[in-house]
């Protein structure tokens, strides 16, 4: 079993990505306009809407595997403020749905490593198994139902 364990951000190896920035000035919901198609309602100035932020830090993981000797790796976690809204429907009609979106930081940009256990006394003698890395974080979208 994997148990990560959450130490202080390295000396020196602190970093601070910001990504997916909007930089409109007011927020808008869409709408469906007379003919059918997709316009946009604004709701809000931008000001009254604080920037989304999501950055990664470094996180030490000690890997545990029974009978085997623990390994220590320097993963990165995810962490910052998306923004999320809900617009009641009929804002631009009649019986329209109310607009949701909900976004959270998430990594962007993963890759896998394989990491090799030394089992001491056990038949195999090593160990090997597939770790997740986090290389980069931004806040995403989900769809909402």
């Amino acid at each position: 079993m994997v148990v990560p364990e959450l130490v202080a951000p390295l000396a020196g190896e602190e970093e601070e990505r910001e990504e997916k920035r909007m930089d409109c000035s007011t927020v808008s919901a869409p709408v469906e306009d007379d003919e059918g198609g997709r316009d946009s309602l604004v709701v809000t100035e931008r000001r009254f809407v604080r920037r989304d932020w999501c950055k990664s830090q470094p996180l030490i993981q000690t890997l545990r595997e029974e009978g085997c000797l623990s390994r220590t790796v320097v993963n990165r976690f995810c962490h910052g403020q998306c923004n999320s809204f809900y617009i009641p429907g009929g804002a631009g009609g009649q019986g329209e749905e109310p607009f949701r979106s909900c976004a959270f930081c998430k990594p962007r940009l993963l890759s896998t490593v394989t990491v090799g256990f030394l089992c001491p006394g056990r038949s195999p003698p090593a160990k090997r198994r597939r770790l997740t890395l986090v290389k980069e974080c931004r806040c995403t979208s989900i769809e909402l139902h």
